[in-house]
């Protein structure tokens, strides 16, 4: 059953696959270089573009180029695109292993092709090599982050990769080892370059989708996120506030909020600068993030000040968050850092009281039992 001619198949793959890499390469220099792998991917579909292009001149080329370099190209192909997922998932790359094995399979398809020209061998050994990358290519894209549409596609690909190539070599049976059997036009072989060619611009789809969505990812975080902490900056927790009040006035249950400082932090900064300052913010923030719930709201509003909204929280339950929040600061975990406390102010609203009157005031009272304790000597709580 004749489709199309497999030398087309191939041809179209290697146009195919060069514009997909020069796309990859344009996205790689525009995106931040915290999001790794597309010039890794770049370079694999360049390869497996090549690895197509010489393929398809298969009789027209010496036997090194159409088979070897052809199978070489291929395989490295297959391994960048391995290269690429585990520096995008922010793993170690080891190169020995995978380049050992591929120059033995490179060595083994050699003299498949001048020794006794067995083409059956070499195409179960491509197969073989394909099924072992796309099962490893799957397992890396389920886990790659964030876990949307763009991993998923790119899984399913894989899969379906892995798929055909089993479906290959359980057709083995009915290849014979003559040189001309890669342009047979049964509908098995045109089948397998028909996916081969669709693959190539479905795993560049799927790659580019998964690097967009990191970005967006990244891009909200950076909207919504102080960057030194990790903690809501002061935009996104106004957003946050007002909808955590809605639904206290709604559900009638009490909102808390605790407002705090670093003590003499200026002093910090002059005396052991302006680095260890900042890692004295990150060290408070993080300390005090691991002591509350998840509904739990933590914002740095600007230096060393940062606010904590409590649903569903009454007076006499916020005072003991702030105070087991500021005996835990008290304690000097960090030796590399300078012993520091803070002040803590307390304020909670609860529907039907007629004070405060809006998230604003709430916070406005809570400030004020700041100052009141920074008035009354540092390092305590006022409610």
């Amino acid at each position: 059953m004749e489709l199309f001619d497999p030398r087309t198949y191939l041809l179209v793959t290697n146009l195919l696959g060069v514009l997909c890499a020069l796309v990859l390469w344009v996205q790689a220099r525009s995106f931040p270089e915290e999001i790794k792998g597309l010039r890794d991917w770049a370079k694999a579909v360049g390869l497996i573009a090549f690895a197509s292009g010489f393929s398809a001149l298969r009789g027209i080329l010496p036997s090194l180029l159409t088979v070897v370099a052809a199978s070489a190209l291929f395989l490295f192909g297959q391994l960048w695109v391995i290269v690429g997922l585990l520096r995008y998932c922010g793993r170690p790359v080891v190169w020995r292993p995978a380049v050992d094995i591929i120059g033995a399979l490179l060595i083994v398809i050699v003299g498949l092709t001048y020794g006794s020209e067995h083409y059956q061998g070499r195409l179960f050994l491509m197969a073989l090599a394909h099924i072992v990358f796309s099962a490893f290519g799957a397992y890396l894209a389920w886990q790659a982050q964030p876990r949307g549409f763009g991993s998923r596609f790119l899984c399913s690909f894989f899969v379906l990769g892995l798929l055909v190539a089993v479906y290959r070599i359980a057709t083995l049976p009915s290849v014979t080892d003559r040189m001309d059997d890669l342009f047979d036009q049964g509908l098995i072989q045109q089948l397998y370059l028909g996916f081969f060619s669709l693959g190539v611009l479905g795993l560049s789809i799927g790659f580019i989708l998964l690097a967009n969505e990191r970005l967006r990812v990244d891009l909200e975080f950076m909207a919504t996120r102080d960057p030194m902490t990790g903690a809501l900056n002061r935009r996104a927790f106004s957003g946050r506030a007002k909808v955590e009040w809605s639904r206290s006035q709604r559900t009638r249950q009490p909102l808390a909020a605790v407002t705090m400082d670093i003590d003499f932090f200026k002093k910090v900064n002059d005396t052991h600068g302006h680095h260890v300052g900042d890692q004295v913010i990150k060290d408070f923030c993080q300390r005090t993030g691991q002591m509350l719930r998840v509904p739990d709201v933590l914002a740095r509003f600007g230096g060393e000040e940062f606010v904590i909204l409590l649903p569903d929280t009454g007076l006499a339950e916020a005072r003991q968050v702030a105070e087991r929040i500021r005996k835990e600061i008290a304690k000097q975990r960090v030796k590399s850092l300078p012993a520091y406390t803070i002040s803590l102010g307390v304020a909670v609203a609860q529907a039907g009281s007629g004070n405060p009157e809006n998230i604003d005031a709430l916070l406005a009272l809570a400030d004020e039992r700041l100052y009141q304790a920074k008035e009354r000597g540092r390092n305590r709580v006022e409610a």
